[in-house]
């Protein structure tokens, strides 16, 4: 597809969404399937994000579509730079942080205590690479629904930060840890920390048809040893909800109209909908074997390559033309896979 200029088949879609999870540098996957999707003229209009992906969440909504891709490059670009050089305390514990991610030797616990220990970036340093980054009045202008998640460290529930009921800043997007040894954000007198799956943010939207673009750095392969895993969890279900909603609304069509005015009759075809709903999802890394220094590895050559990845999956789900067609009639959800660049059948 030319530049700018999506797809017909796109057109049907009022909501066009994208969901990024966490996965430290994995993030960078994200960021290149971004950039394919702007290449392809496909601008979400509806984005959530949690840890790594409330920063990419946040560049994206924070410029003009014409600068996000590069003002994405750019920041994984200084993320990468700024990893390879030694920290202020020493050369012995940058060294200590490259034997860990780089020495196939090291234990894997020990990879990921070193991870913790020091973060890639301070957190002074990233408020100020995406102070630098992101237009924070873009960001509330409304003009994209920005959904960032975190989880409150006080009570353990997920928490979502929408800018559709908050101003959103900077500690918002640094709410849900986006790299290992940053410290807790504290927002309206609690703290938070650590990621939260956004994919369910979408349940509380109002119902239109939608093409979402749900993309994981890193999500369990299914299977007896992967288990099956949160985000696909809560995308089965609002398949199911989506069906049920569709099937009671095709039911209402064939009531009597002397039965719809019932009072029960009422509260059943209120949560009708004829409203659908695509589930593209780009899955990077579905193995958990070494997972703990491929999130740690911020190389430049690493980074690269998952930004191609994001690139090759974003590109493979739009050149599917049948994954754009409408839905039969008595689906209200479909659910697409490109799990390490390989296409999955459709759910």
């Amino acid at each position: 597809m030319a530049r700018g200029r999506p797809d017909q088949s796109l057109a049907r879609f009022e909501r066009i969404a994208l969901v990024l999870s966490g996965g430290e540098a994995l993030g960078a996957y994200q960021a290149g399937a971004y950039a394919a999707l702007e290449k392809a003229g496909v601008r979400p209009n509806w984005i959530a994000g949690t840890a790594i992906g409330a920063v990419n969440a946040a560049i994206i909504a924070g410029n003009l579509p014409h600068q996000r891709a590069l003002r994405l490059r750019q920041f994984w670009h200084e993320i990468s730079r700024r990893a390879a050089l030694p920290p202020v305390g020493g050369f012995g514990r940058w060294a200590q942080r490259a034997a860990g991610r780089c020495l196939a030797w090291v234990p894997a616990a020990a990879r990921l205590a070193l991870a913790r220990d020091e973060a890639v970036i301070s957190a002074g340093e990233l408020r100020e690479l995406l102070l630098r980054a992101v237009d924070f009045e873009r960001v509330n202008s409304g003009s994209v629904r920005v959904v960032l998640g975190a989880v409150n460290l006080a009570t353990g529930a997920e928490a979502f930060f929408d800018n559709d009921r908050h101003v959103l800043g900077i500690d918002h997007v640094l709410a849900g840890t986006p790299f290992s040894g940053l410290p807790p954000v504290a927002i309206g007198r609690q703290l938070f920390a650590g990621a939260a799956v956004s994919v369910s943010a979408l349940d509380q939207a109002r119902p239109a048809d939608t093409l979402c673009f749900v993309i994981d750095g890193y999500d369990p392969a299914p299977g007896g040893r992967g288990g099956v895993s949160r985000a696909a969890r809560e995308i089965a279900a609002m398949r199911r909800t989506h069906d049920l909603r569709r099937m009671i609304a095709l039911l209402g069509e064939r009531l009597p109209p002397a039965t719809q005015g019932e009072a029960d009759i009422r509260r059943c075809l209120a949560e009708a909908s004829d409203a659908t709903m695509t589930i593209l999802h780009l899955v990077h890394e579905g193995s958990a074997a070494e997972l703990a220094t491929k999130m740690g590895d911020f190389s430049a050559g690493a980074i690269t390559r998952r930004w191609r990845a994001g690139e090759s999956d974003a590109a493979t789900s739009l050149a599917h033309p049948r994954w754009l067609a409408p839905l039969p009639r008595l689906s209200g959800a479909v659910i697409h896979e490109v799990r390490g660049g390989i296409v999955a059948p459709p759910r």
